[in-house]
């Protein structure tokens, strides 16, 4: 579990992701990624269809919050971003890798927390892209990013596809499933 969680940490870095919605939309072209998605992809609006515009700035707040946390080491605001729906997930790289449910990925963070210092996360997303439904109730996003972070003064590099999902939840966005993966290139050590 332990390998498997650390393994998670290297891709967890979701401060990449948080930028994937909010500067670089499809192909990485300019403005946000859900509208770009969105005025690219959807027909005009009609009547009764939700504003994309107030979509893309809602996903941002919980995507900074997660941002802060994740950076911060600050577990409940970290899963306040995420929705309590018991099949709620976090996938990592490997079959083995998968935490459902607020208990699993609590526990998972708890262990992820260990492996780095706080504040050190830092990442650049070279691809991003995202959109929403019509409605305004579930939203994805997609980044391949590069990161880093350290750990008593030790730098690790490595880089990450992330993909995640969100829905509304009470009024407010939430993960119903985050996936990160490295599997092409072990992180570097330096």
């Amino acid at each position: 579990m332990r390998q498997r969680v650390t393994h998670l940490c290297l891709a967890i870095s979701v401060t990449l992701l948080l930028g994937a919605c909010q500067t670089t939309g499809t192909s990485g072209e300019s403005g946000s990624a859900a509208s770009n998605a969105a005025s690219n992809n959807a027909p005009a609006k009609s009547v009764g269809k939700t504003d994309q515009k107030a979509v893309v700035d809602e996903i941002k707040e919980v995507l900074a919050q997660h941002d802060k946390a994740l950076s911060e080491k600050n577990l409940d605001s970290l899963m306040q971003t995420f929705s309590s729906d018991p099949n709620t997930v976090v996938l990592g790289t490997g079959p083995e890798e998968k935490w459902v449910g607020q208990q699993e990925i609590r526990a998972a963070y708890t262990e992820i927390f260990k492996d780095y210092d706080p504040n050190t996360l830092q990442s650049t997303c070279d691809w991003k892209t995202g959109g929403s439904d019509d409605d305004g109730m579930m939203a994805w996003l997609a980044a391949i990013c590069s990161s880093k972070d350290s750990m008593q003064g030790k730098t690790r590099e490595y880089k990450l596809n992330v993909s995640a999902d969100l829905k509304k939840q009470d009024g407010k966005w939430r993960f119903a499933m985050l996936h990160m993966s490295n599997a092409f290139q072990p992180p570097v050590t330096k």
